[in-house]
């Protein structure tokens, strides 16, 4: 089935200026990213200290209950 194209509007358009507009584009992308890349680091790390936190939190925990333990432990003759 033929299409009829209707060029009335059409305008013609440097090559400069495409490829132009094209390298901006492709500049664009690239610092986007880029940015993403430095986004999606940052929280890595940001998980990765707070991982460290909670494991940290929980090593005071740990020596503290031992400190109870120790504290209240029975001495006797034996021991």
């Amino acid at each position: 089935m033929p299409v009829a194209t209707d060029y009335k509007d059409a305008i013609l358009i440097s090559r400069k200026v495409i490829d132009y507009e094209n390298n901006e584009i492709l500049i664009r992308g690239d610092n986007k990213v880029k940015l993403m890349e430095a986004i999606s680091d940052f929280k890595t790390g940001l998980k990765r200290v707070l991982f460290s936190k909670k494991r940290l939190d929980l090593e005071i925990l740990d020596f503290e209950e031992r400190a109870k333990d120790v504290q209240l432990y029975r001495v006797t003759k034996q021991t």
